[in-house]
Formats: C-alpha cells, structure tokens, sequence
C-alpha cells in the first residue's frame, strides 16, 4: 500500500497540475484504486470522476454505470455521464470497436473538462502492466523508437498517475482500503487483441522472466530518453528547413534519415493530414535526399508535392483549366494560366522564331488532349512522354499550351517544336512571344 502512495505521489509532483482533475472512472480495481488515491492523498485541487457507458454489454454495462453513480454518491464526488453506440460508430466509420470506444470515450472526456471550469486534467488509470503489454503489440505492428515508448506519463491534458503502479500493488491497496469494485466480463474474452495478450502471451513471458514488467518499464524510459533527445534535433532542424509549411529540400538533402522522416511526419501534420505511412515516408525521404526538386507522390488522401524544391502536402492536385482559343499573328492571347502569347511578324526581346509556311489555316492555343503527339527531328514523339521525360512540376503542367494549325501541334512551350515550323536561315519567320504573369509572394 504505502508502495502505490509513494509513486503515485511522486508521478503527481512531476505533473504539477494547477486546476482540478476529472478522474476516469470504469468501477474497475484500477480506476477506483485512483480515484481513492486523489481523494485521500491531499490532492489540492478539486476531485471529480467521469464514467463513459459504451453500451456493448447491455445490463452488464448499466451495472458499472450504477455502481460509480453510487461510489461517487457515498464518496462526495461530482460524477459526470456519458454514452454513446459503439457498435454503430464502428460500423459508420468503418473501425474496430476497440478503437471506437477508445475515441468515443476520449472525445467525452475531453468535452467534460472543455464545459466544466475548474477542471483542466483528464487522469486515467493504465498501470505496467497495460504499459506492457501497449509496448509488446506496437513491436507486433512493426513501430518506430515513439511506438516501443509505449504509454506516456502524460499526454497534453491526459495524466496517468499509476503507471508505475503494477496490477499486484493495485489490487493490495484495495484490499487494505476495503475497497469494492466491479469486473469487466469483456476483460476475460480473447478476440480482442489486448485481452488476448494480456491473457495468454504475458503469463508465459512470465514464466520466463519473472521481472519482465520492470524490465519493459526500464526500457521504455529508455526508448523514451533517447525519443525525446531526438525530437528535441527535430525541432531545431525543422526551423531551420521549413517555413510557413514548405520545405525547402536543398537545404534539408544531408539531414540524417532518423531526422528527416520526422520532419517529413511534422510537415504532413502541419498541414492537417494523419495517415502518412513509414512507406509513404520513405518514399519521400528518398526524393528529397536525391535531390529530386520536382516530384508529385500520391498519398492516402493527399499528395506530396515539390515544385523547384518547395515540398508541401495538399488535399488535391492542381488541374489545368481546359482552353481552345483562336489567334491571329499579329495578336496577343492571355490563357487562363496567367500566361500572354503573342505572334509576331516582329522580332522581339525574348521571342522564339516559327517558319511562316506552317503557320497557315485555323491557328489555335489549346490545352493538353489525350494522345497529343508532335514531330520532332523526324519521329512523332507522345506528349504525355515528354513532359515525364523533362520533369514538369504539377504547376508547369497547368501552363503547358499547344499552339496548332488546322489541328496540328506545331509549337508547345515544354518546350517543342515541330519540324515543320522550325526557322532555318532564309526562311521567313514569325514570332512568339511568352510571358508569364508574376505575382510577389
């Protein structure tokens, strides 16, 4: 007993918290063993409990809503409500239930301290052992150095202050206290992966190493240590490579890998995103360490996309605008890219020579087509090929145009000339003149 009172001590000193603390409550022996802790350790601030219903046991469920409506009653602790349809929110979302009651359940206790002043902390009763066994399945999903962290101490508002506490000492203080709590039948079903190992993998580590609970929390304030000295170089790194969520990849090409992916992971969140994978990391990664400074990939529900090495994450790529529009030589025609094309029979600053004799019939400028294809030193090469072939950023191939005679591509500014109208000496010319519109950042 006096064990659990000295750590749960020591973990409240560390967080320091300066307002109330609205405490989890199941009615399991974890959570009353918590709440029991706050109410008779002096806690200075004030105490309430919070109990979520998630409505997957039918009576059993109204049970453990009872039971902490009376525990709080004899206790003279305000005790807050909440419910929601798991099943159903599983089958909208198209997630587990486990994981639905998770979110349903953090999504309430974060609305009772948002409507609630006095109340700044959320405090859940994970212990080792739940550290554990967090530890041993994101080492099964295959997780990075912040997975085999396991659970934290504390998450922005959400404390935990037994997590050094193991399930023996909490349920010793129980008994010494006379302390009654309820049992979760669910706790005992195998087909969720927790309970499963918690149930049939932990006692044979056990058996093992009898210790194994220790060891794992050794290692995760390892793991944990060596986390946070990385995320520290991440921050300083990412001042430096980064401004107003772009990177700048020339300047982040030699920053080491373990760095530079959580770079990568920080600007994808930055913009908003959530579900960037280690492929989708590496993927990127790769690009900007080879210095690639124009590339487009295609993510879950976004894209990365560097343009002239400015790398930023967007819901959709940008498409250009469809356009067919007559000229005349002699006329100025401003496309809808922001770009002005005139033909010329005069030689301007900047303009591009055209052989007159192909300039003849309907002239048009239009935007890219499906099989587009133009002769060049005498083969027909594919539209679609050159642009992958020179590398155009999403943003040049919005202001990609054709300038065509009676149909037929004979100019484009990738750019590409057909051989018809290429100007030799003595041939009579006309002359284009591109400009883009520019804008100050």
């Amino acid at each position: 007993m006096e064990n659990t009172k000295r750590k749960f001590f020591a973990a409240v000193e560390e967080f320091s918290p300066d307002s109330g603390v609205v405490v989890a409550l199941s009615g399991g022996a974890d959570s009353v063993c918590l709440l029991d802790l706050f109410l008779e350790c002096g806690f200075a601030h004030p105490v309430a409990a919070a109990h979520f219903n998630h409505n997957l046991r039918g009576e059993e469920a109204k049970r453990d809503e009872d039971f902490c409506i009376e525990l709080c009653k004899k206790r003279g602790v305000k005790l807050f409500l909440g419910s929601a349809d798991v099943n159903a929110l599983a089958k909208i979302n198209g997630k587990g239930v486990e994981e639905a009651a998770r979110e349903a359940r953090y999504a309430f206790l974060e609305s009772v301290i948002e409507s609630n002043t006095g109340f700044s902390y959320i405090a859940t009763a994970h212990n080792r052992g739940d550290m554990c066994e967090t530890m041993l399945l994101n080492l099964a999903r295959g997780t990075s150095l912040d997975g085999m962290c396991a659970i934290p101490k504390r998450r922005g508002n959400i404390i935990r202050p037994i997590l050094d506490v193991s399930r023996e000492e909490i349920l010793a203080y129980n008994k010494s206290r006379s302390l009654e709590f309820i049992t979760d039948s669910t706790n005992l079903d195998d087909k969720y992966s927790r309970n499963r190992v918690r149930l049939n993998i932990m006692p044979e580590i056990k058996q093992l190493y009898s210790g194994y609970e220790e060891n794992f929390a050794r290692a995760a304030r390892l793991f944990r240590r060596d986390s946070d000295y990385i995320a520290g170089e991440v921050e300083k790194k990412y001042t430096e490579v980064v401004k107003d969520g772009v990177m700048y990849t020339e300047n982040a090409q030699n920053i080491h890998l373990s760095i530079l992916s959580r770079i990568v992971k920080k600007l994808y969140n930055y913009h908003g995103f959530k579900d960037l994978t280690e492929a989708h990391i590496d993927a990127i990664c790769e690009k900007i360490i080879s210095g690639d400074k124009n590339f487009e990939l295609s993510l879950h529900s976004s894209y990365a996309l560097c343009e002239r090495g400015k790398l930023t994450f967007i819901k959709t790529l940008p498409e250009a605008d469809e356009f067919c529009i007559d000229i005349n030589i002699g006329e100025s025609v401003t496309l809808p890219g922001g770009i002005t094309v005139t033909l010329s029979k005069e030689k301007k600053e900047g303009a591009y020579p055209l052989k007159e004799s192909a300039l003849c019939g309907r002239l048009t400028l239009r935007s890219r087509r499906e099989g587009d294809t133009v002769t060049v030193f005498g083969k027909t090469h594919k539209i679609k090929r050159m642009i992958a072939d020179k590398k155009l950023s999403v943003n040049e191939k919005s202001k990609l145009f054709f300038l065509t005679s009676d149909g037929e591509i004979i100019y484009s500014n990738i750019p590409a000339t057909a051989d018809k109208a290429f100007c030799r000496r003595g041939d009579i010319c006309i002359y284009i003149t591109v400009k883009e519109e520019r804008h100050e950042q």
